[in-house]
């Protein structure tokens, strides 16, 4: 039996009314109070009518009281009974963890899955049933947006998807209450995958899977997008691009995401060389259920090529898969394209490698990002070689963004590494950059001044950039200047 109390909210109001209930010999089931809609709703087991008419007509005596009536459940009650009816929908289980790993809830799938009756999961630890997780041991709060974790459940391989919940506390604060964890079976998720492929491709929440730095050029954005799509696959991936493009540190950082997603902790990112490699090291190495990066990886030896593209071609599929699979990861300077022709490199062993490409682009393709990378580099050398704090003038970044950069990162590093120690009151300025100019550009002193030098190189700089940004407002906010600024510099050295 259920009461719905109108009522003040006022302090004594729910003890008054349990006070009531005492002379009865009510044994109180339910309390729950909604001091929001001035509702108090108490919970016991039914009672004879004359007794019930009685009750109501004391509690509606009470000072405070609006109303008593009979209802058939608390909003509690409808709201966990909505959400039960909703899990139990889903094709796959729902289990719930309090933050010691004891089971709180569990969907009638989960009961099956994990193979025992709902009266021996709940309240007990979800460890003793799936042993292959330390649910006691796990920080929910530190999970973030939730991992994935492959285990063998009942005789059956399975994903656990897992998520912390949170609640508020009394100050609203979102307090970790526990976690909640999606059993999916292989069976059940290639039958749903069916069915997926048929429906538009959702972009994953994960903003840059590559780090924090602010992004902007198209061509990283595309590298993003890439490297977002492969977090689900365990395919190899070819993994291009030029002299220090950054191919180690993306390969790194997508390792460490995915070891946090998937709570593969254990795992470990091996790197070797091509043209090093032996037939031998490459068993071993493949044999440890992690990445492996093989650098170079056009220059193996014939034996190794035939051996790896035969391995490749016999790895299971990851749905039936306990263990994480080892992936493959082929790091080259060379363009797939080129790779493709290369007489020496064997054409079922780049086809395969390449079921995932990702080609880093150079730094002359990210000039919209080359603010945000120099800031990062000159903050890191500041910290790692304890100088001064280092800014960069804009006309010294506007020099930057039209250079070439045939060394890409170790160049550029480089680079300001020495500007940053010659640099006067922490500022680096045009001739702080051991950039050399190019022929076109003034590479002397006119007429013995320097002003005229600094203005007829700022002419032939502007001269190259405006065709690519060929409107004041595009060219200002490239350089980061001001409109009115470009638009006074055009007119004076005649640029349209």
């Amino acid at each position: 039996m259920r009461l719905e109390i109108r009522c003040e909210d006022r302090i004594g109001m729910a003890r008054e009314v349990l006070d009531l209930l005492i002379p009865y010999g009510i044994d109180m089931r339910r309390i729950e109070i909604d001091s929001t809609a001035g509702r108090l709703y108490v919970g016991f087991d039914d009672i004879e009518f004359r007794q019930l008419q009685r009750l109501l007509s004391d509690l509606r005596r009470l000072s405070g009281v609006d109303d008593v009536k009979t209802v058939n459940f608390t909003p509690s009650e409808r709201e966990q009974n909505a959400l039960l009816t909703l899990m139990e929908a889903l094709p796959d289980g729902v289990v719930a963890v309090d933050l010691a790993g004891n089971v709180t809830l569990a969907t009638r799938r989960a009961v099956q899955d994990i193979g025992v009756a709902r009266e021996a999961l709940i309240g007990h630890p979800l460890g003793d049933f799936i042993r292959s997780v330390p649910f006691e041991r796990l920080d929910w709060q530190d999970l973030g947006s939730g991992v994935t974790k492959r285990v063998r459940l009942n005789g059956q391989l399975v994903l656990l998807e897992m998520q912390p919940f949170f609640v508020s506390n009394e100050t609203e604060a979102l307090v970790c209450a526990g976690g909640v964890i999606h059993i999916r079976s292989a069976q059940r998720l290639e039958r749903q995958t069916s069915s997926l492929r048929k429906a538009p491709a959702a972009l994953s929440s994960l903003g840059n899977p590559l780090g924090d730095q602010v992004v902007k050029s198209p061509t990283m954005l595309k590298l993003f997008k890439v490297a977002q799509a492969y977090f689900e696959n365990d395919t190899p991936m070819l993994v291009t691009g030029e002299l220090a493009t950054g191919k180690k540190h993306i390969v790194q950082t997508l390792f460490n995401e995915w070891k946090t997603r998937h709570l593969e902790l254990d795992a470990r990112l091996g790197q070797v060389s091509g043209s090093l490699l032996t037939v031998e090291q490459l068993t071993e190495v493949l044999k440890t259920n992690a990445w492996v990066v093989v650098e170079d990886f056009e220059r193996m030896s014939k034996p190794c090529q035939i051996f790896l593209a035969r391995w490749l071609a016999e790895q299971p599929e990851k749905l039936y898969q306990e263990e994480s699979p080892t992936r493959v990861i082929a790091l080259s300077r060379m363009k797939a394209s080129e790779l493709a022709h290369m007489p020496d490199l064997l054409p079922e062993l780049f086809y395969s490698v390449n079921s995932f490409q990702m080609d880093v682009p150079p730094l002359r393709q990210r000039r919209e990002d080359l603010s945000n990378i120099v800031k990062g580099l000159l903050d890191s050398l500041v910290e790692r070689v304890g100088l001064p704090s280092v800014s960069v003038s804009k006309e010294a970044m506007a020099l930057m963004k039209v250079h070439h950069w045939s060394g890409n990162f170790k160049e550029l590093e480089a680079c300001l590494a020495q500007a940053a120690n010659i640099a006067t009151e922490g500022v680096i300025d045009v001739d702080d950059l051991p950039i050399e100019v190019s022929e076109s550009m003034p590479i002397e002193l006119m007429d013995n001044s320097l002003d005229k030098t600094l203005k007829a190189y700022e002419a032939e700089l502007l001269r190259k950039l405006y065709p690519r940004y060929p409107s004041t407002r595009k060219l200002a906010q490239f350089l980061n200047v001001s409109h009115s600024s470009i638009a006074s510099k055009l007119k004076e050295y005649g640029i349209t």
